[in-house]
């Protein structure tokens, strides 16, 4: 049994030699993590901060989101009320063309004498115009308006004379 007894005394001597170097290399690997454990928590604690911060960001977008998506429901609201209005609009214009459009035929019985007349009365204040524009500056500033002279005549004068002047 002596024989029997080394051999087992030996098997352990090396399983306690097995043993005492994996506790030292366990020992160095938990060192390691203790040493780590700061920088662990201090990396735990920077992601909290930036999950709420990301947090306070979404409710902060939500927020505004909300905010827009009401501002762009009261311009919505707003077009549409525009909308109805132009439709209106549009409506009324056409009955009022195809009132007019209706009238047309027989103002322009009425209208073909009056144009004659207006002719004669066109060539007579464009003379009076050509012989205006032909007087020299002077004669244009001490030229009074007229009562005889029409609204556009008295404007175009004022034009010329502060044209010159």
């Amino acid at each position: 049994m002596d024989r029997f007894q080394l051999g087992i005394e030996i098997a352990l001597s090396v399983l306690l030699l097995v043993t005492i170097f994996y506790s030292l290399y366990l020992g160095r690997a938990l060192s390691v993590l203790r040493r780590d454990r700061g920088q662990l928590d201090a990396l735990i604690a920077s992601l909290q901060s930036s999950s709420a911060q990301a947090q306070s960001g979404i409710d902060h977008l939500r927020q505004t989101t909300e905010l827009v998506g009401r501002a762009l429901g009261k311009t919505v609201e707003s077009g549409k009320s525009l909308k109805r209005d132009l439709a209106m609009l549009c409506e009324r214009s056409e009955t009022l063309a195809q009132q007019l459009e209706s009238l047309l035929p027989a103002g322009r019985v009425a209208t073909a004498g009056m144009k004659a007349a207006s002719s004669v009365q066109e060539r007579s204040e464009e003379a009076s115009f050509r012989s205006a524009l032909r007087l020299k500056p002077d004669e244009v500033r001490t030229m009074k308006p007229s009562g005889s002279k029409s609204a556009a005549e008295r404007e175009l004068l004022r034009a010329l004379r502060q044209k010159q002047g």
